[in-house]
């Protein structure tokens, strides 16, 4: 149990967040006292009632500046990140409740004229303590939104690439003078083959058997398209292959080979191509 206590405990230290949540948790205080009237205020004008309510926001306002931004802007080592813990998170809210509860005691009673029963204590320590809480929750919330967008960047680039090819799951093909338009689901696709001024597109119907396509266009313009779908991979100046359909990658007479489910012939990869391809298969 007192081990827990020394984990360790983000502290917000960003100002604009930290004044926002001071600013709103005091003016709530303010009318959770307006409308709701925990204790009566002794003083028969409304104005004047009104500004002794809007003080005790304002009390709040000052003692959360003190404890969330000055102290810290002081004692910076202490606040750090490698030094606050659960321990000093709660004796830091422990003292504002404490000289919050305080100083709304001796307001209400020498200013607002409320007689200071049990009651009246308890009512002013709850209100001390939902303050306390709310700005807690508040930088928690903020603290975790900021640790899940720091690890959103260490998501590797292709892996991010991979999951935004598997959304676009139906590959456009398109002549090079945009009157041809062949689509098909990406997964279909065998390989895509250089033949002069055209590319064959070798792909899976639904049966199993194998078709092609025959579109004007170049295999370097077809690669620039197929750059987002990362299964697509360039293993020879005339072939792009899925690499869902390779099967094993070996080394032939001539170099080295892919071979692919259901699909007679090796395709032959080029050596400028060859680590491009060992790497999009590890990762596959």
């Amino acid at each position: 149990m007192l081990s827990s206590l020394n984990k360790k405990y983000p502290f917000n230290d960003n100002l604009k967040i930290n004044v926002r949540t001071i600013t709103s948790v005091s003016l709530g205080i303010f009318l959770f006292l307006l409308f709701f009237q925990p204790f009566e205020i002794q003083n028969p004008d409304f104005d004047n009632r009104l500004i002794i309510l809007a003080t005790f926001g304002a009390i709040t306002l000052v003692l959360l500046s003190i404890f969330r931004l000055v102290i810290p802007s002081i004692f910076i080592k202490a606040f750090s990140e490698e030094r606050w813990n659960i321990k000093k998170e709660i004796i830091i809210d422990l003292l504002f409740v404490i000289f919050n509860s305080v100083a709304f005691s001796f307001f209400a009673r020498y200013v607002g004229g409320v007689r200071i029963n049990f009651p009246i204590v308890i009512n002013i320590v709850i209100l001390s303590i939902s303050a306390a809480a709310v700005m807690v929750t508040i930088n928690r919330i903020y603290m975790l939104k900021k640790q899940i967008e720091e690890l959103s960047q260490f998501v590797p680039s292709d892996q991010k690439q991979e999951k935004e090819s598997t959304r676009d799951e139906m590959i456009d093909f398109e002549s090079e003078n945009k009157t041809e338009f062949f689509q098909i689901p990406s997964e279909q696709v065998l390989l895509i083959k250089s033949a002069n001024n055209y590319i064959e597109v070798l792909y899976k119907e639904e049966g199993g058997r194998t078709n092609k396509k025959l579109i004007r266009n170049t295999l370097k313009n077809t690669e620039e398209q197929l750059a987002r779908y990362q299964d697509m991979i360039r293993c020879h100046r005339s072939y792009i292959v899925n690499r869902k359909h390779v099967q094993k990658l070996t080394r032939g007479n001539y170099g080295l080979e892919l071979s692919l489910f259901n699909f007679p012939q090796p395709i032959h990869v080029s050596r400028q191509y060859a680590l491009k391809v060992k790497e999009a298969l590890r990762h596959h």
